[in-house]
């Protein structure tokens, strides 16, 4: 993702995929680490949505789903998705996500840099100052693929732990660019609508106990459903439903 950050200060394209065979700092949501050893399937994509900047955080989910679904048809697996960003195979994890936004800078016409501007040229430089700048998006990676599981963390697995020792990274990220590019191309052109509802098989974690820590704030309730949105709805222990963006979600033994 920093090799991402490099290229787009050079052109902010969209597009690009990174390819890493190890990280050294591998990170992951809310500043932890991730552990990259050889063996794993990490990559990043660089985007940029014609969707509302509002919306971006549902391409978590987006990347998600093309993962479950290829993980389905090479490796013969069928993970659960824990919100927002992490791939489960029987309560471990395989892999996950991470979205990072880099604000690109709208450039001026090169007719508004000449020294006699007509008016037509200062009203069309005038409209792409002030025009909202476009996000582009970096989607990171990361899926065990052949690492011994003695060089994870405890609660994590691979493919290879898991019986798919037929599956190679190659065969994750080759298949993953075509799943993602679909389903990247229903989000854009129809929103989150068919891709929650081509979700909910994948989810896990509905109906179980889970507890928020938003802020501040700690509470307990039960997941029930994703929103409009690509929101966790819990059910609090107050009765109140209440739509999650950001936080920490965590399954309660």
């Amino acid at each position: 993702m920093d090799e991402a950050r490099r290229l787009i200060a050079q052109e902010d394209t969209e597009g690009i995929l990174i390819v890493a065979e190890r990280q050294k700092q591998g990170r992951g949501r809310l500043g932890r680490s991730w552990e990259s050893p050889p063996g794993g399937a990490y990559c990043s994509f660089i985007l940029k949505p014609k969707r509302p900047f509002a919306e971006v955080p549902q391409l978590s989910l987006v990347m998600g789903l093309a993962l479950a679904e290829i993980l389905r048809d090479s490796a013969c697996l069928y993970p659960s998705i824990r919100w927002p960003n992490d791939l489960l195979i029987h309560g471990k994890k395989l892999g996950g996500t991470l979205i990072e936004t880099v604000s690109s800078i709208p450039r001026p016409s090169p007719l508004a840099t000449e020294p006699a501007q007509s008016s037509l040229v200062r009203e069309c430089r005038e409209t792409l100052v002030s025009r909202p700048p476009r996000p582009l998006v970096i989607i990171g990676v990361g899926i065990n693929v052949t690492t011994d599981p003695a060089k994870l963390p405890d609660g994590s697995t691979s493919l290879l732990a898991e019986g798919a020792s037929h599956c190679s990274r190659e065969d994750i990220i080759v298949g993953l660019c075509r799943r993602f590019s679909t389903w990247y191309d229903v989000w854009t052109q129809k929103g989150f609508a068919p891709i929650r509802e081509s979700l909910r098989p994948w989810m896990g974690g509905f109906g179980q106990p889970v507890q928020i820590t938003a802020g501040t704030d700690q509470l307990q309730g039960t997941a029930t459903d994703l929103d409009e949105g690509g929101r966790l709805v819990v059910r609090l222990d107050s009765g109140i439903h209440r739509a999650f963006e950001m936080g920490e979600v965590t399954l309660m033994r």
